[in-house]
């Protein structure tokens, strides 16, 4: 897996390749565990240019779905406490 650092020290626009690079990885390896059926349900959150956020699961069955939506709402509200 991934891991993204956040407090790099470079200028804005090198700083933001490497992020655009870093999320495309994650993508590629959620796509890539998907299609090898060892990733069978998710959550995932997003925040787009304007600020809004989302929250994407895709789960097996309704109870399933509530508690990934649950938990990215946890995890959304989470990294929201430490962007201050």
């Amino acid at each position: 897996m991934q891991v993204v650092s956040i407090n790099q020290k470079h200028p804005k626009d090198v700083q933001e390749q490497e992020q655009k690079q870093a999320m495309l990885e994650i993508l590629e390896f959620m796509k890539t565990a998907v299609e090898a059926g060892e990733l069978k349900e998710f959550v995932a959150c997003s925040l787009d240019s304007d600020g809004i956020s989302q929250i994407h699961v895709s789960a097996m069955d309704l109870p399933g779905a509530v508690g990934l939506f649950e938990i990215g709402k946890h995890l959304l509200i989470s990294q929201e406490s430490y962007v201050d």
